[in-house]
Order: structure tokens, then C-alpha cells, then sequence
């Protein structure tokens, strides 16, 4: 588990750094890990709670025990499986962002979305990689060095067999069975789950969660392998890198001279009171706040003025990743619960308009019911947005995403399941999710455009994207947390041996 010390007054952080760290998930957790490798003086900034572990109580909310701190700063509760819900504005884990026709979930803790997401680690096909991503960043490369190395960290690892087969992952079973008698067998997938907590909760020796579809909110046991519990802490025990939890950045400019850059940020209670304000200034900065809130400090720093030389692909090609959720009818059974952990994943080429990888997904809404929910990412290469800033408001916002966006990415998921209703497998009807929504936002500073083939930002020196915000709208047909980390890695590795 990770430690942090007494958060204390925001006046007690030093005001000079060697390095920033903006955010404290995939990219954020890596820089920092690296960076503190290096001997170089580093302060990640997260704007959301530490949370703890505990085997036998709940720590966190889930769709099925609603709390206030489930959703960040919302006065409703907003979620797929949920009726909307007044609750009171806090700092929460998750803040859901409504962008025209999409529905954006964006973590906030540290640890960001390891914390909150599924553990699927599989890497983007390559083919449509490579149509994605400049021939700079070869796959080759990344499938050599980058993935493996992240697997490692993370402890990657599909299911075992004996978990596979107990009632929990009875949904599992049949998502597996209806797509091979489909035409389109599924294969293992690795996640970050941690095998023997999920055995102790079958047991009984835990208090359950994984195996009863706790994971969008946190797993109160810590049976994912999150970033709390590998780079972090290995981050922090270099002895050169410190977290400050709650503690939101408001602004990015440059420092004082021109020279370096200076970080305006608030230190949050609890409860979402501001306890102070500071301004503090480093040498080197890092963006790791994740695709929106990357995105949106980027837009604001060049359209205020403030970093005025930031390019004009700055707060482009944002894709929601071609995410679609629908769920669906099954007379067959599902399981008394139906567990969070992905057992297996079919990726479909052709027949559903664009190419889409299908996998069970879970909800503690469906348990005992005879609904099952799946997830689909698909290969949408053309469908992407743009963040602009209003300079009346001060307010960065995506204003061009409708509907029609998500419909393509909607309708190869719902045709899957379409064929699977004419095949006599599932029914009666597929129903889609209400509103497009996307728990993999991507985009708005990609990489080889707006950065560096390694996320040095154009126009200054010193400035690095590090996150989500490199992935050109779409991780070509994956779930985008392998890539995003390998991206890191490879950009970290350049960025330390250059010396910035």
C-alpha cells in the first residue's frame, strides 16, 4: 500500500522544484518513478484523494452504495447504470464530463485510473497502430521493450483457470460461449487483478469486491495491481519524488524571467473547501493530468496568452476511442454476482462497419439478472474533436462533438450483438447505453503534432506531455492503458538520457 506522510498546510511544499509532475496516473506514476531514478528533485501534483485499502470494509462507494465521494465536484450522481441522483459536491474519485454528445469519465485520485479502471492490458493491433502513429514510434520497438516492460511493473496476467470456472465469472463463461458459437472465438486477456486477493475473496478470507463488480469506483482490498502499489512506491522510495494529494493545478505560465514554469495550484479539504493557494515554479514540467484536464491546461496556457507559442494541434484530435457499452438479454445463466475482472476478448476485423474488440464487461446493476453488459473499442479513425478555449469565461470546453460521432462506434457494438440475437444466442433486444459515453478519453496533445516523437511540447523547452493527451483519439482497437504507459516509458527513457 502506498504511504504518504501528513498532507499539511499547502504553505509547507516548497516553492522551487527541479520537476512537476501534473497527475499521478500511467504517465504521471512513470515520470515520477523515473525521474526520481534519475536524482532529479520531483513534486507530483494530484488533485484528488489518497485513498487506503482495507480487507474487510468498504472504502470506496459503488453503483449499488451511492456516496457523495464516488463523483468529483457533481451535484448529481451520473452514471451508466444509474438513475442521475442528487449528492453533494466534493472531491470525489471520478469526474464525469459532459462534452456535447459525450459522456467523458476522467479519474481523480492518485493512482488516477488504474484505480478506477478494468486492468485490461492488451496492446493495439498493428496494423492499425502503425496507420495511427508516426513511423518515428515504430511498433517493433514498442512490442520489444515497452509493453513487456510495463506488463511486468503492472503484473499483468490473464485468468487462471480455477477462478475462470467459479459462479462469479458465470457471465464470463457465457460471453465466451455465445462467441464462439458467433463464428468469433475469444482468447485469454491479461489484467492487473491480483490473483490470490480474488481467491481470498472467493474463499471468504476478504471481504468481497472484484467478485461482485466492484472496480469502476476502486476496489476496496486493493485487488488490482494499481499504480499504488508498483511504480509509486517505487517512486517514492527513491527518495526523490513527493506526492501532494489534493492539491489542483489551476494554470500553467511561464516562471519567473521567462525562465522554467510556474504552477498556480489550490489545496483541498475533504469537502472540497479551498485551504490556500500558491504559486509554485519548477525547471522541468510534466502533463500527466490525463487527456481533458492535459488538454484543458494546454488550451488555456495558449489562448489566455500565457504559453502563447504552444502550436495549433494543441487541443486537437480528441477521440473517444470508439467506446461503446450496450447490454443485452440472455435466458441462459449469469451468475448470483457478476465479477469485474475481463476473462477473454474477441477482436473483430470486418462485418460490423469498422473494425471493433468485444469483451464482457460487468455491473453490480445486473447482478442476479438475466442482463449481461459489454464493452466494444473500436477502430475509428476519422471521428475526432477539438477543445477551444472562451476567452469571456475563461472556460476550455469540446464543442464540436454531437451524436453522429459516437454513432459508428455505436453501431458495429450493437451489430455484434444484433447477430448474436439472430443466431438465437442473446435476446431479445440489444440496449445501447442512453448517452455516447467513454471511459478512455484520448487526444488533445498528440504526439509527433502538438509534442515530440517523445512528448517534448513544441514552442518550450521543459514542457512534456506525458499522458492520454498523446494517443490520437484512438488506441487502434485496445484499451488504451498498455499503450498510454508504454508511450511513457519510451518518452521517459529519451527524456532522462537527453537530460530533459
Amino acid at each position: 500500500m502506498l504511504r504518504l506522510g501528513p498532507d499539511g498546510d499547502i504553505a509547507e511544499i516548497p516553492e522551487e522544484h527541479q520537476a512537476i509532475v501534473i497527475g499521478s496516473g500511467f504517465g504521471g506514476s512513470i515520470a515520477a518513478l523515473r525521474l526520481g531514478e534519475a536524482g532529479v528533485q520531483t513534486l507530483v501534483l494530484e488533485r484528488g484523494r489518497a485513498w487506503s485499502y482495507d480487507a474487510e470494509e468498504a472504502v470506496f462507494g459503488s453503483e449499488l452504495r451511492l456516496r457523495d465521494d464516488m463523483f468529483w465536484n457533481n451535484d448529481f450522481a451520473v452514471w451508466l447504470t444509474m438513475s442521475p441522483t442528487l449528492i453533494n459536491r466534493v472531491p470525489g474519485i471520478i469526474e464525469v464530463v459532459q462534452a456535447g454528445g459525450v459522456q467523458i469519465a476522467a479519474a481523480a485520485c492518485v493512482g488516477g485510473g488504474s484505480v478506477v479502471y478494468a486492468g485490461v492490458t492488451v496492446a493495439p493491433t498493428r496494423r492499425y497502430y502503425e496507420a495511427l502513429f508516426p513511423a518515428g514510434i515504430p511498433y517493433d520497438e514498442m512490442n520489444r521493450v515497452y509493453f513487456p516492460r510495463v506488463r511486468h511493473m503492472l503484473s499483468a496476467s490473464a485468468m487462471p483457470e480455477d477462478i475462470y470456472r467459479t459462479d462469479p465469472f458465470t457471465h464470463s463463461r457465457a460471453f465466451d460461449e455465445q462467441c464462439a458459437a458467433a463464428g468469433f472465438p475469444t482468447k485469454p486477456v491479461a489484467t492487473t487483478f491480483n490473483w490470490s486477493k480474488v481467491r481470498g475473496e472467493l474463499a471468504g478470507r476478504l471481504r468481497p469486491s472484484a467478485v461482485i463488480g466492484e472496480s469502476s469506483f476502486g476496489n476496496s482490498n486493493g485487488a488490482k495491481n494499481d499504480l499504488t502499489q508498483n511504480y509509486l512506491p517505487a517512486a517514492m522510495a527513491t527518495g526523490n519524488v513527493r506526492i501532494s494529494p489534493l492539491t489542483e493545478v489551476t494554470s500553467i505560465e511561464r516562471g519567473p524571467h521567462g525562465r522554467g514554469y510556474a504552477v498556480r495550484v489550490r489545496r483541498l479539504a475533504a469537502d472540497g473547501t479551498v485551504l490556500g493557494t500558491r504559486e509554485l515554479v519548477c525547471e522541468m514540467l510534466f502533463l500527466a493530468a490525463g487527456s481533458v484536464n492535459t488538454t484543458r491546461l494546454l488550451v488555456a496556457a495558449r489562448d489566455s496568452g500565457a504559453l502563447p507559442d504552444l502550436n495549433e494541434h494543441v487541443g486537437t484530435c480528441w477521440g473517444s476511442n470508439g467506446d461503446a457499452f450496450v447490454y443485452r438479454t440472455f435466458a441462459g445463466p449469469t451468475g448470483l454476482t457478476q465479477a469485474a475482472p475481463c476473462a477473454s476478448t474477441a477482436f473483430l476485423e470486418e462485418g460490423f462497419g469498422m473494425p471493433i474488440r468485444v469483451e464482457n464487461w460487468y455491473s453490480m446493476a445486473f447482478n442476479g439478472t438475466p442482463y449481461m453488459n459489454q464493452l466494444s473499442v473500436a477502430v475509428d479513425m476519422d471521428n475526432r474533436g477539438t477543445w477551444t478555449y472562451d476567452r469571456a469565461t475563461g472556460k476550455v470546453a469540446m464543442r464540436d462533438w454531437g451524436p453522429e460521432k459516437n454513432a459508428p462506434s455505436e453501431a458495429a457494438a450493437n451489430g455484434f450483438v444484433q447477430l448474436l440475437m439472430e443466431k438465437g444466442l442473446a435476446g431479445p433486444s440489444p440496449v445501447l447505453s442512453p448517452m455516447g459515453g467513454t471511459a478512455h478519453p484520448l487526444g488533445g496533445c498528440p504526439i509527433g503534432k502538438a509534442t515530440d516523437l517523445y512528448g517534448r511540447v513544441s514552442g518550450y523547452d521543459g514542457l512534456y506531455a506525458v499522458d492520454s493527451s498523446l494517443v490520437p483519439g484512438n488506441a487502434g482497437g485496445a484499451n488504451p492503458s498498455l499503450l498510454i504507459a508504454a508511450l511513457a516509458e519510451r518518452a521517459m527513457d529519451d527524456i532522462v538520457a537527453a537530460k530533459g
